[in-house]
């Protein structure tokens, strides 16, 4: 027996089912989150409570560094109230209870889901909070481990979005295992979303926006980036500060004007996961400008930076040095009054040391946060690993740095080591350290700038190697044809040794074809590198005094971070020409980079549609 055709079918028409709504799929994370969040309730108990029995010990000690008896009035009157006692302990369990049953609840609404657009983390049990980050805008996902959490296998994910600050999400806690895979999982549809979505928008490169004070004759002349004024600005537009959200097409062809690590990444892909000859081979044909040869290690690995070294060098540093002087000073203070029979202060100033040896703690292991760092080769940029008691995974996208600093305090310097740091695009107020080395070689730290930083398009007979040395030695550089790389810096002229008596020497700046190199300090060093195409707006400032003498200075701004560079204290006609020059270079090789990438991009086009196949011969 057949059934009978319905009409649909008779008339020969398909039917159309309706689609059904995904239903949204929503996670929930690691259940010991909410405990692991509250635990500063519980110390915050905690450090009440010992607060309120510090006088105790303290008399107590007093009294036995005296000979007297302990003072035990408090002691003997909660034996006598043993309620008292109970109600303490039922307090205590009572607000262990209530902080259980409150996690339990914020665990059941804490929760993320992902889906084609966007990954979205929802919170809170009175005030509820939804985050979204959209992929197209993510530009990393770090992994994150504190001590703790570290010690129940659990780990954070940092989303780093495009967007300004406080645009992070930040999804704990997860399972290490779980929390691996779902950063794989988000950088692959991170990278085909942004594949998908196309480029950035098109720019209007080479127009310029000037904003200025009230008209002076010794405002800087020059033509419409100029500002006018004693103190003004010129916001060149086509900069990269809306470059955010940008990731490293590697479909594009190389232009001359990118970090030679986003070249290397354009040229080789993914190294990660499969190094080959063929990236240390590219990486040391990239650098040859730097006279560099690096070693490429298992899974891309460039370099390591030993424990030790980051313990010593943390060590030298001013900051230690000064907290450990001060609890040195205030514990030689209180043996001294006690060979003086001065007892009863000896106790009191001992416990006053406590808050400077935290403190001294506290500076030695923000620096050892940056122990055993390794840094990677990658597709997205440098992968970078750091940490001793909490660990952290972090990408560095390198077509995002806009500037970058080498510096080395004074006491380094018996060993030659230098830190290097960067301003990144569109940080998004993570408050994480912008650091590309803790602490190097100067070999490690050449490295390290050459990655970071565009060809410095020198001219024959000088390498860049030379002009990075030159820029931190000054005139004790050894390297070959250091007298023409330390013609090329411009120094402050002598009128400006009285603002600066102790650097005017050795300040001094240098113009490349894509570089701006500022050299600073007398007795902690330090190397400003600014590429021209990532200049974001120049000032020109000059007050009484600087008048005075015939001096003025320019503010090369730069987004958030460490690196702010400033043209200082040059002759003001020198610091006039300078503005107005670098308005204009700066436009020009904006300009000119994105010429050469969307002619790059045209010609890749047309070559893949000749050739649709290539690895197809014609």
């Amino acid at each position: 027996m057949s059934e009978d055709p319905t009409p649909a079918e008779a008339a020969g028409t398909e039917t159309t089912v309706p689609e059904v709504a995904v239903p949204e799929i929503w996670h929930r994370v690691h259940p010991l989150t909410p405990i692991l969040e509250s635990l500063g309730v519980l110390v915050g108990i905690f450090i009440a409570a010992a607060y309120g029995l510090q006088n105790f010990f303290q008399s107590a000690v007093e009294d036995l560094a005296s000979g007297r008896s302990v003072n035990l009035t408090f002691a003997d009157w909660l034996r006598s109230h043993p309620l008292v006692i109970l109600a303490v302990i039922g307090g205590i369990i009572l607000i262990l209870l209530l902080t259980a049953l409150f996690s339990w609840l914020a665990w059941r609404v804490m929760g993320y889901r992902v889906d084609a657009e966007a990954i979205y983390y929802r919170r809170g049990l009175l005030s509820k909070k939804l985050r979204k980050a959209r992929l197209d805008r993510v530009q990393s996902i770090d992994l994150q481990q504190k001590l703790l959490p570290r010690m129940l296998g659990m780990a954070e994910l940092v989303f780093d979005v495009a967007g300004g600050t406080d645009s992070n999400i930040s999804l704990k806690y997860l399972s290490k295992k779980r929390a691996e895979e779902l950063r794989d999982e988000l950088l692959a549809a991170v990278r085909s979303r942004k594949r998908e979505s196309g480029g950035p928008a098109d720019r209007s490169a080479g127009s310029a926006d000037t904003s200025a004070g009230p008209a002076d004759e010794s405002a800087p002349a020059g033509g419409p980036e100029a500002a006018v004024g004693v103190s003004g600005s010129t916001q060149l537009s086509g900069t990269p500060e809306a470059d955010g959200d940008r990731s490293v097409d590697l479909s594009a062809p190389e232009n001359r004007d990118e970090s030679l690590g986003v070249r290397l990444s354009k040229r080789l892909g993914v190294l990660a996961d499969d190094v080959s000859g063929e990236a240390e081979s590219s990486l040391g044909d990239l650098l040859a400008p730097y006279n560099l040869r690096p070693n490429v290690g298992d899974e891309g690995e460039i370099i390591r930076v030993p424990v030790h070294r980051v313990v010593v060098a943390s060590l030298l540093k001013t900051e230690t040095l000064v907290s450990v002087a001060v609890v040195v000073l205030v514990v030689i203070t209180a043996i001294v009054l006690l060979a003086f029979g001065i007892e009863e202060a000896f106790i009191p100033i001992l416990v006053g040391a406590l808050p400077g040896l935290f403190a001294t703690f506290s500076v030695f292991r923000k620096n050892l946060d940056n122990a055993n760092f390794v840094v990677r080769l990658g597709e997205s940029g440098l992968a970078v690993n750091h940490g001793l008691f909490s660990t952290s995974r972090k990408v560095i996208p390198l077509d995002r740095i806009q500037a970058v600093c080498l510096s080395q305090p004074l006491l380094w310097r018996w060993a030659g080591w230098w830190q290097a740091e960067y301003n990144i695009a569109s940080d998004g107020g993570s408050g994480d350290s912008n650091l590309l080395l803790p602490v190097g070689d100067v070999d490690q730290a050449l490295l390290m700038v050459g990655l970071a930083l565009p060809d410095p398009q020198l001219g024959d007979g000088l390498g860049a190697d030379t002009l990075v040395r030159s820029a931190m030695y000054d005139r004790k550089s050894t390297a070959p044809n250091a007298a023409a790389a330390e013609a090329l810096f411009h120094p402050q002229p002598r009128s400006s040794r009285i603002l600066d008596p102790l650097v005017w020497k050795r300040r001094a700046y240098a113009l490349t074809e894509s570089l701006l190199v500022l050299r600073l300090g007398a007795f902690s060093r330090r190397v400003d590198f600014v590429p021209h195409v990532r200049v974001q707006s120049l000032r020109y400032h000059q007050g009484p005094l600087m008048r005075a003498l015939g001096l003025g200075s320019v503010s090369v701004h730069s987004t958030a971070g460490p690196v702010a560079p400033q043209v200082k204290h040059q002759g003001t006609e020198e610091a006039k020409a300078f503005f107005t020059e670098h308005a204009e270079r700066t436009r020009l090789a904006r300009q000119r980079f994105d010429a050469a990438t969307e002619e790059a991009k045209a010609g890749h086009s047309a070559a893949a549609e000749h050739n649709p196949n290539p690895f197809e011969e014609n």
